[in-house]
């Protein structure tokens, strides 16, 4: 099982692990083998290995007797590792530094743990290669040496491994399959791999969370059940809340990521024993000093020393049980707030009814007293009493719902409010108010100005009149508003640009936020807002703004919310399943960008059981419908021939439609297909070139690989009319005559180049 930690996948932990290190402690080996005698006494004793990793890095305190620690330069060389010298080297020195290759001997050694220090880095055919204190190597030598070093020492207990990896490139995504078997063969019961910077790039040392696990703080509670052995399950729930709550720190030193590996023997291995004298005292020191601070403030009624503490404490005893208490003290604090503003509310009311709620249902009651005194003098004061009996008869009568509310909630007395709710409930129960209510929720709910004033010439009861009335004026009043946002930064269909890098972000937030200043919430504006945020690579902002559109029943924040699950753009991991689903309400709602999500998930076959006949359904649908990505699918899709037969004739009347429409993506499909011919169409070389310089100009990156890295595909008319148009650009000075040579191609790109420098200036 593979566990990645962190919403974000942004998490840091570094570890190393050392026993009574001094400055001679690291030595080189230089020592002759050892008796069978001093074998003896060193077999079985638990080991902590370093490769290409520093010791003291991180070390909390001097660690005990109960385990040796040896550190390697780098991986020894499969073959040459001979046990018995490491063995009599362990037992001789607190720590033994291997500068090359020994020769190790096979002896037997208890618990065995390993710390290493390696960076990924792309090899030259293409795989990712291990690199270990400057040495390169493949994941597959890697594999084989860090086996030969587990095996060597023989464990009892092949216990834990903290990878550190530099990753600059991003690699491991690519190599994570090949290294998980590379640990995996080692056969260590749990690997944690921790993805950062390299260590100098940290002003500090890196957590040094080994020590914690080594000193058996995951087999006591709330983790473990305190029997001496830590188990992967034991050790897991341990490793995931730590590593948690030292990336919401925000610990400098952090890695982007952290993944924690199972072993074969899964959630049962034993990755660790619990010593019988304290490994580490400066720990359990530690855990004492911070236990006692702990049942303190659980007494405590102030939430900010509870804070302080959970967010400065190394091992957070008592952690759950804090976490508690400053809810709930969280939650009083903010039922004395509401309290006040419900207060602020109905402390002026004209009937006793929201005064004895209040009275009933409060939770601090601070002005419980006050209300009640207010009810009394309701009471007290009731000298309307037939007034209010008689009018409710004509309500009765004439059986007006919004009347009898209107009564309901004003009265004093209220000799009839039995009868008042029994014949309000019965008017609701009659169908008609239902389905009114319904009828309007869903025409507010879409902010659809039509349905909203169809609902206002239609209904009979027409009890909500007034919230119909105003939600149209409003809606009427954000359309006319949000106008020029929409046209900043809108969808294409909506008048805005189709690239998120065509948005001016300052203009388009500008005009974006004047609407919401006049109009808060307005959705309309919110998702158009959240295209702008996700433009200037505020992820989040834009999928919280989507979601506002997708409760206010917006159909093309489902395409927006889904292209987001498809392509996050910020190192997320692409959420396919989110994305279909969201782009299949979207598209039930006629959104044309839900529509192309779908056409691109499952032409990849992105999501199981969907295919690309399914893509070219969606996308003939929209095609006929006028979206010009949509004609670009559909053509794309006849012309390769996928979920469909080969067609060039329908590929090329699609791309024919999108380009017509400006779609510049579909010039250089179509441009090939008039630069061969079909079989119902002769050959156009000089539109297929000015199609191709269209794009070029329009940026478009088809075009600009069609005449530089494949000109030499391209026929000789259309070079020659290339050639002709770079010549009166000023950007060729080379003959026309139809050859795509190097010349050419190089013309195109400083034609390119100088676009750029036009549009930058």
């Amino acid at each position: 099982m593979v566990v990645l930690l962190g919403p974000t996948a942004t998490r840091v932990y570094g570890v190393t692990m050392l026993r009574n290190l001094g400055l001679a402690a690291v030595i080189a080996v230089t020592g002759a083998m050892a008796s069978v005698e001093a074998m003896a006494q060193a077999s079985g004793q638990g080991r902590l290995v370093f490769v290409g990793a520093d010791p003291a890095e991180g070390r909390p305190g001097d660690v005990g007797s109960g385990l040796s620690v040896l550190s390697f330069v780098t991986l020894p060389e499969s073959g040459r590792v001979e046990f018995d010298f490491v063995a009599a080297l362990l037992q001789a020195n607190p720590v033994s530094t291997f500068v090359a290759s020994p020769e190790i001997s096979r002896a037997q050694t208890g618990g065995l743990s390993v710390v290493l220090d390696l960076g990924l880095a792309p090899g030259a055919d293409g795989e990712t290669q291990i690199v270990l204190a400057g040495e390169t190597m493949p994941i597959s030598e890697f594999a084989d040496r860090f086996k030969g070093l587990v095996d060597a020492f023989n464990p009892v207990q092949r216990q834990l491994g903290f990878v550190r990896i530099a990753d600059p490139s991003d690699l491991l995504p690519a190599a994570l399959d090949g290294l998980s078997v590379a640990l995996e063969g080692s056969g260590l019961g749990m690997s944690v791999l921790m993805v950062g910077a390299e260590p100098e790039a940290c002003e500090g040392p890196r957590p040094g969370l080994l020590y914690a696990m080594l000193a058996g703080l995951a087999d006591r509670k709330p983790f473990g059940d305190g029997n001496g052995q830590t188990t992967a399950s034991e050790a897991s729930a341990f490793l995931t809340q730590s590593l948690e709550r030292d990336a919401d720190r925000g610990d400098p030193c952090a890695a982007r990521y952290s993944i924690l590996l199972e072993g074969l023997d899964g959630q049962d291995a034993i990755v660790g024993e619990t010593p019988q004298e304290p490994l580490i005292p400066d720990i359990e020191s530690k855990v004492y000093m911070e236990t006692f601070d702990a049942l303190f403030l659980m007494s405590s009624d102030a939430p900010d020393p509870i804070r302080a503490f959970l967010q400065s404490c190394t091992f957070c005893p008592n952690e759950a049980e804090l976490t508690d208490r400053l809810q709930t003290i969280v939650a009083r604090e903010l039922s004395m707030s509401l309290e006040a503003d419900v207060w602020e509310a109905i402390h002026e009311d004209t009937s006793p009814a929201r005064l004895q709620v209040y009275v009933d249902n409060c939770q601090v009651c601070v002005f419980a007293d006050e209300a009640a005194e207010r009810i009394k003098q309701f009471e007290a004061a009731n000298a309307s009493r037939a007034n209010e009996n008689a009018e409710f008869e004509i309500l009765r009568a004439a059986r007006d719902l919004s009347g009898l509310r209107t009564w309901r909630e004003s009265c004093v007395a209220c000799d009839f409010a039995d009868e008042a709710d029994a014949l309000i409930a019965d008017i609701i129960a009659d169908g008609r108010y239902e389905a009114e209510k319904a009828a309007l929720f869903a025409a507010t709910g879409a902010m659809n100005a039509s349905m909203i004033s169809l609902w206002l010439e239609t209904c009979e009861l027409c009890d909500a009149r007034s919230d119909a009335e105003a939600a149209l004026a409003n809606l009427e009043a954000q359309a006319l508003a949000a106008e020029p946002c929409i046209q900043a930064a809108g969808l294409p269909q909506q008048g805005g640009p189709r690239l998120l890098a065509d948005i001016d972000v300052q203009v388009a937030r500008a005009a974006c936020n004047s609407v919401l200043e006049r109009f808060p919430g307005a959705p309309n504006a919110m998702v158009v807002l959240g295209r702008v945020e996700q433009a200037s690579g505020d992820v989040d902002a834009a999928a919280a703004a989507y979601e506002v559109g997708m409760a206010a029943g917006m159909a093309e924040s489902y395409g927006l919310a889904a292209h987001l699950a498809f392509a996050p753009g910020d190192g997320s991991v692409a959420d396919y399943a989110r994305a279909e689903t969201l782009a299949q309400q979207g598209y039930e709602q006629g959104d044309w960008l839900s529509g192309e999500v779908l056409a691109v998930v499952y032409s990849r076959e992105l999501v199981p059981g969907k295919g690309a006949a399914d893509a070219l359904e969606i996308a003939t649908a929209q095609a006929e419908d006028g979206n010009p990505v949509a004609q670009f699918f559909t053509g794309y899709f006849n012309l390769t021939g996928s979920g469909t037969g080969v067609s060039q004739a329908d590929a090329l009347l699609w791309f024919e439609r999108s380009v017509a429409q400006g779609y510049l993506h579909s010039n250089s499909f179509l441009a090939d297909l008039l630069e061969t011919g079909t079989d119902d169409k002769q050959p156009e070389p000089e539109r297929a070139a000015e199609l191709y310089w269209t794009a070029l100009e329009g940026g478009d990156q088809t075009a600009l690989g069609r005449l530089t890295d494949q000109l030499g595909e391209r026929s000789n008319p259309v070079v020659r009319e290339i050639q002709t148009r770079l010549r009166l650009a000023g950007v060729f000075n080379g003959q026309v005559d139809g050859i795509g040579g190097n010349g050419t191609a190089s013309a195109v790109e400083r034609f390119v180049a100088s676009l750029a420098d036009a549009n930058a200036g």
